[in-house]
């Protein structure tokens, strides 16, 4: 999967700001090019468990989906941090994954980002495969 620089500076910044909770958006690109362009942030609606859980809020997915179906863009897949965790996914991560869609979870430790993985479900709810990300 290739994603803009922008684009994946832009989540490392969301990373980083949202330290010590687990933060989450969506990723867009133009259709059939499996490239990220741009992130959207989304609202992680876990409160309790936000250091190490996150729900996208549906609110913000369908405004989203709107927003990249007016500008003739697809949702390419999802995006969260694991806040002084490696850049794997977890067993939670993976039983609420979608088939076809790209995962990429970015580690932040002590408010830095410093690494980044991508991953792939072949089918809903894992397992997850990883995924070549080039950073273009």
């Amino acid at each position: 999967m290739k994603i803009l620089r922008p684009a994946f500076e832009a989540i490392e910044a969301h990373g980083s700001e949202g330290y010590p909770n687990e933060i989450c958006g969506i990723m867009i690109g133009p259709p059939a090019e499996h490239t990220v362009t741009q992130v959207r942030r989304a609202r992680n609606i876990i409160v309790e468990r936000s250091r190490d859980r996150y729900e996208i809020d549906p609110l913000d997915h369908i405004r989203i989906q709107r927003e990249a179906d007016e500008a003739g863009l697809d949702i390419v897949g999802y995006y969260h941090s694991h806040p002084d965790h490696p850049a794997r996914a977890s067993v939670f991560d993976t039983e609420r994954a979608w088939a076809g869609f790209v995962y990429i979870i970015v580690s932040v430790e002590k408010g830095k980002a410093v690494d980044a993985n991508a991953f792939v479900a072949d089918v809903d709810g894992g397992p997850f495969h990883g995924e070549p990300l080039e950073i273009v």
